[in-house]
């Protein structure tokens, strides 16, 4: 190893997901005398973090099979951290974990660190017993593998019995981008909205985990004058749409799709939801937090932890309830500046800054137990 660490990121693509918004906020604050960070992607399809990359000068390859689930990754892989010369490869998500994994036990000659980040509090595998042979396999390549929260922790340790090589790294948010956000007016979001309008939005994916379906019912349940921005694409939009249109609502809940410019919309926001089935970590939620919003999440791991204390929770599903805590905040400026205060008081222990240090500590001390 020379005096510069050469560091090598593995993650499925770029898509708009928190571990990708993750690499995309932390990869460009290593630093660049110590540190040489490059990117491999599985696929570029749905890439929309690349291009802030690209300009802050972190290569990014990407395989050239182009496919998540092809076996071939496995060869592909090994021979470019071969060709490479890393000295540590970090991996994100599933089935990049496999083919790097799988990969590492085909190198036998300058064998880099490897180093595993675990994004989310439960994965379909864990329902199968069968794979708790093949994971522990898989897991086994790693010589340290980083959880985002203490749920994670209990969660993974439970299931492969590695206590003694996880190590727990909250996520953190770039702070002074939703600092220092300008509000837009609120016709400026959609045409139709008023500024007598009160906004509560919503950021994720339309999957499973984030239950958007939830806060369109509490919608329901509020009045006209409060309108809901969802942010996000994905496969269940759809289903969200009809529920709206269903339920009486289309004109008070607007799809915004995919934006870049999230921190100016919460700044715009009245106040800042998740109703999430469950989260690996509650990144959107320190956002919110960050531009001095309410922060309102459902009682699940990966929110709890974030928002507790600061925020406020309600049962996970329970629109009624998130309805009241929505109208009780609209309704009460003295209430809703306290939660305000603490959340954006809350936000400040979660720094992008923060967590590239932690980064950098971890691959220096991997390093120096290599030469020992």
């Amino acid at each position: 190893m020379g005096n510069k660490m050469k560091i090598l990121h593995i993650i499925n693509n770029l898509g708009s997901g928190g571990a990708e918004k993750l690499l995309e906020e932390s990869l460009p604050l290593f630093n660049k005398d110590n540190v040489n960070v490059e990117l491999l992607l599985l696929s570029d399809k749905g890439n929309v973090f690349d291009k802030s990359l690209i300009e802050n000068n972190i290569k990014i390859n990407v395989v050239p099979i182009r496919s998540l689930r092809n076996p071939l990754n496995i060869f592909y892989i090994r021979q470019y951290i071969v060709n490479g010369g890393y000295d540590i490869v970090h991996v994100h998500l599933f089935p990049s974990l496999y083919w790097t994994s799988l990969a590492s036990k085909i190198i036998f000659n300058n064998k880099p660190k490897f180093v595993f980040t675990e994004h989310s509090t439960r994965n379909r595998r864990m329902d199968n017993f069968l794979f708790k042979f093949i994971e522990k396999f898989i897991y086994s390549s790693f010589d340290k593998i980083i959880l985002i929260s203490e749920e994670i922790k209990e969660n993974i340790v439970n299931w492969l019995n590695i206590k003694n090589k996880v190590l727990i790294i909250e996520n953190g948010i770039n702070l002074e981008r939703f600092i220092s956000a300008e509000p837009y007016c609120k016709n400026q979001i959609m045409d139709s909205l008023k500024e007598s309008d009160r906004l509560v939005c919503m950021v994720g994916r339309f999957s499973p985990a984030k239950d958007q379906l939830t806060i369109i019912r509490a919608i329901k349940s509020l009045p006209n004058n409060i309108h809901l921005l969802l942010i996000g694409e994905g496969e269940l939009m759809q289903k969200n749409k009809d529920l709206a249109k269903e339920l009486g609502v289309s004109d008070r809940v607007h799809f915004l799709g995919f934006r870049n410019d999230i921190e100016r919309i919460f700044k715009t926001s009245d106040i800042i939801v998740l109703s999430s089935n469950w989260e690996g970590f509650g990144l959107v939620a320190v956002e919110g937090m960050a531009t001095n919003k309410p922060v309102i999440a459902s009682d699940v791991p990966g929110l709890r932890d974030v928002v507790d204390e600061a925020g406020l929770l309600f049962k996970k599903g329970d629109d009624k309830e998130l309805a009241k805590i929505i109208q009780k905040l609209l309704s009460n400026n003295l209430e809703y500046e306290r939660v305000s205060k603490l959340c954006f008081e809350r936000s400040k222990m979660f720094d992008i800054k923060k967590v590239v240090k932690e980064y950098e500590n971890l691959y220096k001390e991997l390093l120096t137990n290599k030469k020992l």
